[in-house]
């Protein structure tokens, strides 16, 4: 199946592009994809997920709407990642 990866604000510049087009595996979770996306852009397993908690330094949108990590994708989904935003 083919879905559309989103990079936002940091996430961008460090891949280098604001969005791909990917083939999946059939009942890929958030999570596997994410896996996936770090081995083709080892630079976001550097330079994102904390070695500790390797998720907590990401949100992900599914076609808009915030999603857990094993949420399952379709499909034409369109993933999107960015940083936690934080403010004051």
């Amino acid at each position: 199946m083919r879905i559309k990866v989103r990079y936002f604000a940091r996430f961008r510049s460090i891949v280098g592009t604001g969005e791909e087009e990917l083939e999946v595996p059939n009942g890929i979770t958030v999570r596997e994809l994410i896996e996936l996306l770090k081995e083709r852009h080892p630079v976001l397993r550097t330079e994102v997920f904390a070695e500790d908690d390797d998720l907590a330094d990401v949100n992900v949108s599914r076609n808009g709407r915030y999603v857990g990590f094993d949420d399952v994708l379709q499909d034409g989904d369109v993933v999107a990642l960015f940083p936690p935003v934080s403010g004051g």
